[in-house]
């Protein structure tokens, strides 16, 4: 580089740094957005987890599924808007309170979800919902978590949660079967009653 062009470059970091902090700012701002944190624990979801799309962006869908979640009695610990986390810490499975009673077993669960981005103005909810079979310090706290059975009550209301979510702000066609059947497949006791009318002959088809 020659001599006039390092004094044209002096002189224009000198006026960057001293008249116009904005565009210094504008400059750097690619490096700060590379330092960005989030609040997101490092490991991916459980491969059960529950999955549903909302046209919603991040944030408005994190705070409807933390509002439905908590509507259904599921206590949170953690919600994460912009970033995309909700996590309930861990849960008496039978109350759905916090509980300062540690795992493993059972009787206590966890639930977490993340929202990612999805199709345009989409956000895809993932929801697992946990238990910890065994106690083991020599391995990672994560590699002991198992998802509760599709059958628990726990995983019915997070069903319940996203089924009513996906109806007011998706389609509901794109929730999988398993997420709809607990409620919606039970036959109502009306249905499964005759009528009266169709088990009593009918006179007139009895006459010759």
């Amino acid at each position: 580089m020659n001599r006039g062009l390092q004094r044209a470059t002096a002189r224009w970091l000198r006026f960057t740094v001293h008249g116009s902090p904005v565009l210094l700012l504008t400059l750097l701002s690619p490096l700060l957005a590379c330092r960005a944190t989030t609040q997101r624990p490092a490991f991916v979801p459980l491969p059960a987890a529950a999955v549903a799309e909302v046209e919603l962006d991040i944030p408005s869908a994190t705070r409807a599924l933390a509002e439905g979640l908590a509507t259904d009695s599921i206590v949170l610990t953690t919600i994460h808007e912009a970033d995309g986390y909700i996590d309930s810490g861990w849960l008496d499975a039978a109350t759905l309170e916090r509980t300062g009673r540690k795992p493993p077993g059972p009787e206590v669960v966890r639930v977490r979800a993340w929202v990612n981005p999805g199709r345009p103005f989409w956000s895809e909810l993932v929801v697992e919902a946990s238990f910890r079979a065994l106690a083991d310090p020599s391995r990672p706290q994560r590699e002991l978590d198992v998802a509760l059975p599709d059958a628990h009550p726990l995983q019915r209301r997070i069903g319940r949660v996203l089924a009513k979510l996906v109806e007011a702000h998706g389609d509901p066609a794109t929730l999988p079967r398993a997420i709809i059947a607990p409620d919606s497949l039970r036959a109502r006791p009306d249905s499964l009653r005759p009528r009266p009318d169709t088990t009593k002959p009918n006179p007139d088809t009895l006459r010759s």
